[in-house]
């Protein structure tokens, strides 16, 4: 614990089924004014199958798709405002922010296809 001087992710955050427990992770890997840099989208993989308006028990929802990994009933979506918030509670200071990054994920200039996302981009400071 607290061994490193950064940590850089590139979009990684979101493929965690929970975005907290990676931050504290984070905070705990980093020495004391340690830096974790980050860009991608918050496109958050473990989300799960929408919930259906005649969803009245957890259990029915389940029940409906048993063969999902449980972290896909356990994930949760924030928007980049509560990552800011629990970043800021956690012991981070936020330095810089950037929305709206245009990224390329894959792409094949030969091909009509390619997957973009809007991604953001951080460099929060672990206070010391």
């Amino acid at each position: 614990a607290a061994q490193w001087d950064c940590v850089a992710s590139c979009f990684f955050l979101d493929a965690c089924p929970n975005i907290i427990e990676v931050l504290l992770v984070i905070h705990k890997m980093l020495k004391p004014g340690g830096f974790l840099i980050n860009l991608g989208p918050l496109l958050y993989h473990w989300s799960g199958p929408i919930l259906r308006p005649d969803d009245r028990f957890w259990q029915q929802y389940r029940d409906r798709y048993p063969n999902l990994d449980d972290r896909y009933f356990s994930s949760i979506d924030l928007a980049f405002d509560d990552v800011k918030e629990i970043m800021k509670n956690i012991g981070f200071e936020l330095l810089e922010e950037k929305g709206g990054i245009e990224c390329y994920y894959s792409a094949d200039q030969r091909s009509m296809m390619s997957t973009r996302y809007r991604c953001v981009s951080f460099v929060a400071k672990k206070k010391a």
